[in-house]
């Protein structure tokens, strides 16, 4: 059943951005980047905030057993290369709820914790809850490129993003997918499409701070959608509770 959702979510994800917009990514560049695998399978992308501790998207993982998941560092493939790590334990948030994908944020913890190094640092967190950017700012995500017919290859891609304001965000989207104070959104709404960037879990970066996770789109051929990501500001308590990172 988890393996089902998971190939559902990994469907309707995609948020639709022109290709100038998307570029091959080298690990050394974005180091903080993980492939999460169940069974050795990527599953979805995270983040790594801290020596012991990812975060990721909470439909990535919930329901999943930590000892049947990995945790793919340094490599800027799928699949290959870099370091596999070992899961300690999977912290998905309390009220996450799989329908609407509200608290759609989840922590990984590392059985054993990192040596940081040039493919391997952790990225910042917000310093406070109300962290607010400017709607139009141009931030960046990154994750594994997919085109229209579905997963085009499994080189780490980078994409410009410009933050499209909540209302406007709200009024592309169905009724049975709202978008939540606790949620941003970020695509180009207005450009051709010719692929389509993103997997759960992928993070939202403004310059080396976290700034969203990647919850859901609705598919490469929705182009007036931007994707929705969990508002990470929104988390950093839950996250200080839960890790013991403390950042405010």
């Amino acid at each position: 059943m988890v393996t089902k959702i998971l190939i559902l979510f990994c469907i309707l994800l995609g948020n639709v951005l022109a290709s100038d917009n998307t570029k091959y990514a080298n690990i050394i560049e974005y180091p903080y980047h993980v492939s999460v695998e169940i069974y050795g399978k990527h599953v979805c992308s995270g983040a790594l905030v801290h020596e012991s501790w990812v975060i990721t998207a909470a439909s990535c993982v919930f329901g999943s057993n930590p000892s049947t998941m990995t945790v793919r560092v340094r490599s800027s493939t799928l699949f290959v290369g870099g370091d596999e790590l070992e899961v300690a334990n999977i912290v998905v948030h309390e009220d996450f709820d799989k329908y609407v994908l509200l608290n759609n944020i989840a922590l990984i913890k590392l059985r054993i914790p990192v040596q940081f190094g040039e493919k391997l640092l952790p990225i910042g967190l917000p310093e406070k809850k109300d962290y607010v950017l400017d709607d139009g700012t141009t931030c960046y995500v990154t994750g594994w490129r997919h085109t229209l017919a579905g997963p085009a290859e499994s080189r780490l891609t980078v994409t410009t993003v410009p933050l499209v304001n909540q209302s406007t965000c709200s009024s592309t989207m169905p009724c049975y997918e709202p978008v939540f104070q606790t949620m941003l959104c970020a695509g180009n709404m207005t450009r051709g499409v010719e692929t389509c960037q993103g997997d759960p879990g992928a993070p939202l970066m403004e310059g080396q701070t976290l700034i969203g996770v990647l919850s859901y789109g609705l598919g490469c051929k929705t182009m007036i959608h931007p994707g929705v990501y969990t508002r990470v500001s929104s988390y950093l308590a839950w996250i200080s509770v839960n890790s013991g990172i403390h950042y405010i």
